[in-house]
């Protein structure tokens, strides 16, 4: 009979030693080792794995088969006794359902409810010494860090020479550092806790532009009838793009796509406007097509010799 067992540890001997001893195999035996994971020291403390062996020897036993169990006789059934049949009776009419409740009802509704219960205070300084950790590991020289919490949001503003590296291409490291932080934080509230990195105005000035580049696209869109795709962007740019967007009458925005794919549309209210009659894209008329000539040859005449006269200079 085969004996399993499996262990972990640090390292591939640590956890081959701890299945071993967990086996307890006798002196001798032949013992098969295989490797289930292997270990990984992550970053910065995230997916750090340990590695898991199993280690199996045959003792030289054979299995006991299982005891079929008896089956238990079951007693007779009776029959159930035919019940009279009753007549059905009427369907009473149902009642009247009350008006549904106007919108004004609806949002009143939505105000008494309770509003949800934010962490009443967070480690600022488990969090500030966190970053300082990150931006050591990129190499930033003599960063400032003011931090503050109100109504689980997580302020940090830094001031630093190389603030350019701790945002990255359009700002994906500041939204990793973000990220990384409020799982940290998460980790001695409980909750969900969402982090603001403020760093060279880059938010403000980012949000500037998307505001100015969505009114100017919004307005090419009402010109041209068509609709206009933004290249991909994350959740906070989206919606500077749509408030941007709803104080212009006759263009409408939506998000298409999934995960990182995920973008903007603006398109005229009520669809894009397709051209009609004889013109296609850009104002020009279609090419006109000529009818093709007949290149019927003449036919010969009769009276005509078949070759023409040949003469020879002498």
């Amino acid at each position: 009979m085969i004996i399993e067992r499996i262990g972990s540890g640090k390292t591939l001997e640590d956890a081959v030693a701890s299945a071993k001893a967990m086996l307890n195999a006798p002196a001798g035996a032949e013992i098969k080792t295989e490797v289930l994971q292997t270990g990984s020291k992550g970053f910065l403390g995230f997916g750090k794995k340990d590695f898991e062996v199993k280690v199996s020897f045959d003792d030289g036993k054979r299995p006991e088969k299982a005891k079929k169990p008896t089956p238990e006789k079951k007693p007779a059934q009776q029959k159930p006794a035919q019940k009279k049949q009753v007549a059905p009776k009427k369907p009473q009419a149902p009642k009247k359902q009350d008006a549904p409740a106007k919108p004004a009802e609806a949002q009143e509704a939505k105000s008494d409810q309770p509003k949800k219960d934010y962490p009443k205070s967070v480690d600022l300084e488990y969090a500030k010494s966190y970053f300082l950790t990150i931006l050591e590991g990129l190499k930033i020289v003599d960063p400032k860090i003011e931090a503050s919490y109100a109504e689980g949001v997580v302020t940090i503003d830094l001031d630093c020479e190389d603030y350019g590296i701790v945002i990255g291409h359009r700002g994906e490291t500041l939204d990793s550092i973000q990220y990384l932080l409020s799982l940290v934080i998460k980790k001695s509230t409980m909750e969900y806790v969402r982090v603001v990195i403020n760093v060279g105005n880059y938010r403000e000035k980012r949000a500037m532009t998307l505001s100015n580049l969505a009114k100017k696209n919004a307005q090419r869109v009402l010109r041209t009838g068509r609709r206009y795709t933004f290249e991909p962007m994350n959740p906070y740019e989206r919606r500077i793009i749509h408030t941007a967007v709803q104080e212009i009458e006759g263009v409408e925005s939506r998000s298409i796509g999934y995960n990182q794919d995920r973008r903007v549309v603006l398109e005229p209210t009520g669809g894009v406007k397709r051209n009609g009659g004889n013109y296609r894209r850009g104002g020009r008329s279609q090419a006109v097509t000529k009818a093709p000539e007949n290149h019927t040859p003449k036919a010969d005449r009769a009276d005509l010799p078949k070759f023409g006269k040949i003469e020879v200079n002498k």
